[in-house]
């Protein structure tokens, strides 16, 4: 475990936590695919090459809105957006995690790194209802392609 202060951010670099968040949030397959993992105020990445200032915007932008929402109500809100992506849209993992209104604010912002700068309070409930298909690109984590709505 190292522990680093770059882009504005206190980081921890630890597999294992990142593999524990991934594990507790997807089963399995979110303990093998999770990068990182942000709670205030430290963000865990998996290795040193997810530090990068896109990928701690990314992040950030996590931290705000849990600090908006006390915390819980983040946890309560991406349960409720799982459970309906799961048994109404029928979305498994990426999917399921992508059509999260956290991660759709995260990744469309996460380029703009004067986001948080001009990030009006509670902007997250605004991606409740805009809802875009989100794609990784392949090898340019975490970057992904923006797509039309979402039914």
């Amino acid at each position: 475990m190292k522990f680093y202060r770059k882009h504005g951010a206190n980081i921890i670099m630890s597999e294992n936590l990142v593999r524990l968040a991934g594990f507790v949030s997807f089963g399995d397959e979110g303990s093998k695919k999770a990068k990182a993992a942000a709670f205030f105020p430290f963000i865990f990445v998996k290795s040193e090459k997810y530090i990068t200032p896109v990928f701690i915007n990314h992040e950030k932008i996590h931290f705000r809105q849990q600090l908006e929402t006390l915390f819980l109500g983040i946890f309560i809100l991406n349960v409720i957006e799982d459970i309906y992506s799961m048994l109404f849209l029928k979305l498994q993992g990426q999917d399921r995690y992508l059509y999260r209104a956290s991660e759709q604010e995260a990744y469309r912002n996460q380029l703009n790194l004067k986001y948080l700068e001009k990030r009006k309070i509670f902007s997250l409930f605004k991606f409740i209802k805009d809802k875009r298909k989100l794609q990784f690109i392949e090898g340019r984590l975490p970057e992904v392609i923006v797509g039309e709505r979402w039914y």
